[in-house]
Order: C-alpha cells, then structure tokens, then sequence
C-alpha cells in the first residue's frame, strides 16, 4: 500500500507542478505578446506626435528652442499632449531638446524650460538615444513599488535633432501587475503544496515504519505461537494422567482429605492445565462465525464458569437480554471469561465485577469494570502484547486472547484512560459496531435488563 500512495502523491505534485509550469509559460508567452504590442503602439505614437510638430511648427514663427518658446503655445501643446497620453492609455508625454531641455510636458509635474534628467528612469539611455539618433526602450523597472517603461524617441525638427519621452503604457503595466500577483500566488501554493506532501511522506513513513513493526511483532508472535502449541501439546495429555493419578491417590490414600499436598498437586495441575489451554487458544487461528447471538447469555456462562474458582466475587450484568450482536458466541464467551478471570485475580478472588452495556449509535460498547487495585503504569502500554502481565503470578496472555479475538471479530478492545486511578474502578470496553435490542414481545415478559448479582440473573 505504500508504494502506490507514495506514487499517487508524487503523480499529483508532478500534475500540479506541470499545470503551473504551463500556465506560467502561457502567462510569461502573453506578457511578451502585450510588450511587443506595447511597443509598437508607443512606437507609433512617437512617429505620430513628431510628424504632427513637424507640421504644426510650420504655422509659428518664433524659433523652435526651449528659450523662444512661448507660454501660450507650451500650455496649448502640453493640453493636446494630455488628451493624446490619456486616448492612449499612456502616463507622460514629454518633449525635449537633444540636451535634456523640456519644451513642453502633458503633466504640470515637468514645466517647460526645466531639465528632463531628473524624472527619467535611466539618463544613460535618453543620451545614447540622442547620440545615436536611435529609439530605445527601457527595461521594464519597479520605482517605489509602481511599474515603469520608457520609449526615448529621437526625431529631427528645423535640421536641430529633438528628444521625445514617453513613459508607462498602462494596459502593459496593469498585465505586469496581473503576472506578479499570479506569481506570488502559485509560488505561495506551491510552497503549500511541497509542505503538504512532506508531511504526507511523513505521516506515511511513519504509518510504513509503524506496520513494519506490527508484521515484525506478528512474525515473532506466530513463531511463538507455533513453538507454545507443540509444546502445549505435548504437556496436555502428561498433565491430564497426573491430574487423574492425583486423584486416585488422594481417594484411596486421603478419603478424608487430612493431608493438604494432594490439593495442592491437584491445584496446580489444574493451573498448568489452563495455562496450556490459553496457549493453545492464543495459537489457534480458526474462522470466526459472524452470526447474531444474546451477549448477556455469554456473560452469564462465563460468570458460571468462574464461579467455582471465585466464590467471593459478586457480578452485576446489565446488558439488555434482548441485545443481539453480530459476530462468533464463543469467541466472546472466551472474551467474556478472560476479562472476568483477569479482573478475579486482580482483586484476589474478592470484590465486584460489572458487565454494563452502553449504547452508541448503531453499535455500543460492553464494558468490564472491576474493584481491584488497578494496573501498573509499566504495563499500561503494552497492556495487550503477549506475556505482559500486571500480576506475579499471571501468565499475560489472556489479555493478548482477548485482543486476537476481538481484532479477527472486527470488535474493538480498549482500556478506559483513568481506569485503575484515583480510586476509579479497572474497566475494559469491548466496542461492537453494529447491534440491536429487539423490541420485547407482548405481555408479561423479563425485563429489558436484569442485575445479576452473586448468584442471581
């Protein structure tokens, strides 16, 4: 699963990065397209304005030069000169001496006879346009955060060479504008995007890493499983002949039960013997049933089961009679007897053990809570590995049982988080995603849920 989530993550950052790179060729291909246009339209417009002097000044009579140009005939030119830069989308219109000598200007900014060089964007240029009697463009250039370009038009009036500036066609710089603020966006979403998928690759790994140590985990456990079942095996049959030996003797050697070793012999042959019965349960790998059943009957079979070795533990089942679940009975019995023999001996074969049913959208959660003195912080995280017990005396494996079962029957096993703290009772949840109380039949019948107490249902 790995590999093809890796590569549908990298499919779809080499997609978007690809459709970014498109669009940005798209956008850069129709910025130069608007630049050459721009150009050409400035361009145009320098021609017109110059040949429109050259035929005008034939109808005054002064001498063309900053220094005999009147008032009236600068503030005339510089109204026409506004109307043609606003008709043409452009922000200046300037008109100079090959010196840098300003006749005439659109915007009040620049008056006539001032120098030039200070308002332009590169003085450099003006001079290699006047010297070289060539028009020149500027590089597109940021000043105080706005957009400029200039055309620096050389043209030749009265045999006297003659400079002509226009600056910023507006539609340009306003496609300028649109590219930045694309720019800015698609780079802030592609850092987005790389932070996204580093930190898919690393929830990834980590879940790759977390997998590899549960298949190491199930590796080790199914070695340990088959090695326990064949020795369980073959101490099963060995154990039940000096079960019954022990028996015999103690019938014909201690009818009336005076000498304490012959139980002993007989308790902890019984001890062995379900040792190796959980042993075998935990190896045991058959086919859970998935078919309804009453969970309060498995309980209460359990709690038969248990009450010969825990007289002295009093069980509260409250868990409606007409609940059915969904899944294997007899897995749950054995879930059922596990939880209550772990809880027995937590609480030394004295105190209280409730089964409680709660309901939780379609499901609910059966759970096992107990009186004893609660688990070990030491044990609370690997709680439910084999072999890990909070008792001197448990074996740790029927938690691990309880949680093989659950996990083959698509139920959940939890431990409540203050379970065992501050006085709180030790409780276990078995979570079952899909059951049901059937509606109870007509006329006197039990009651949706009975307390059994002792040895009460």
């Amino acid at each position: 699963m790995r590999r093809p989530l890796l590569g549908a993550l990298l499919g779809a950052a080499a997609a978007l990065i690809l459709l970014f790179g498109f669009s940005a060729w798209l956008f850069s291909r129709n910025m130069g397209q608007a630049r050459a246009k721009s150009e050409a339209r400035m361009t145009g417009l320098a021609e017109y304005i110059a040949e429109h002097l050259r035929e005008d000044i034939f109808s005054v009579p002064f001498e063309f030069q900053p220094s005999a140009f009147p008032g009236p005939y600068a503030e005339k030119q510089g109204e026409w000169l506004g109307r043609l830069t606003r008709a043409t989308g452009l922000e200046r219109a300037v008109i100079a001496d090959s010196a840098g000598t300003v006749y005439v200007s659109s915007q009040n900014l620049i008056g006539s006879g001032e120098e030039i060089r200070p308002y332009l964007v590169d003085t450099g240029l003006f001079a290699s346009a006047a010297r070289d009697s060539r028009a020149i463009f500027t590089p597109l250039s940021e000043i105080d955060g706005v957009h400029f370009q200039s055309l620096y038009y050389p043209f030749t009036l009265r045999d006297k060479r003659q400079m002509l500036v226009l600056e910023s066609d507006q539609n340009l710089i306003a496609y300028v504008e649109q590219f930045r603020t694309y720019l800015a966006f698609a780079s802030l979403f592609l850092l987005a995007l790389f932070a996204l998928l580093a930190a898919g690759l690393f929830a990834l790994e980590r879940q790759f890493q977390a997998a590899l140590r549960v298949s190491r985990r199930n590796e080790h456990l199914a070695f340990l499983g088959r090695t326990s079942a064949e020795l369980a095996h073959e101490l099963k049959n060995p154990l039940a002949i000096i079960k019954a030996s022990v028996d015999v003797l103690r019938n014909k050697l201690d009818p009336g039960r005076e000498h304490p070793a012959f139980g002993y012999l007989s308790e902890e042959t019984m001890r062995l013997s379900r040792l190796i019965g959980n042993i075998l349960g935990f190896s045991k790998d058959r086919p859970m049933e998935a078919r309804p059943f009453r969970p309060r009957e498995a309980v209460l079979e359990a709690r038969e089961a248990l009450r010969a070795d825990y007289p002295g533990v009093e069980w509260t089942v409250a868990i409606p009679e007409e609940l059915t679940a969904s899944g294997d009975r007899d897995a749950f019995r054995m879930i059922a007897e596990n939880l209550g023999r772990n809880a027995s001996n937590a609480m030394g074969g004295k105190g209280r053990l409730a089964a409680e049913w709660e309901t939780r959208g379609s499901g609910g959660a059966i759970a096992f809570s107990d009186t004893g003195p609660g688990l070990p912080k030491a044990v609370r995280a690997r709680l439910f590995e084999p072999f890990v017990s909070g008792s001197k005396t448990g074996t740790g494996l029927g938690l691990s049982i309880v949680k093989s079962l659950c996990d083959r029957s698509g139920w959940t096993l939890s431990l409540a988080a203050d379970a065992g703290t501050d006085g709180k009772p030790t409780s276990f949840e078995i979570g079952i995603p899909k059951a049901e109380i059937a509606a109870p039949a007509k006329g006197p019948g039990p009651a949706a849920v009975r307390t059994a107490q002792g040895g009460a249902q």
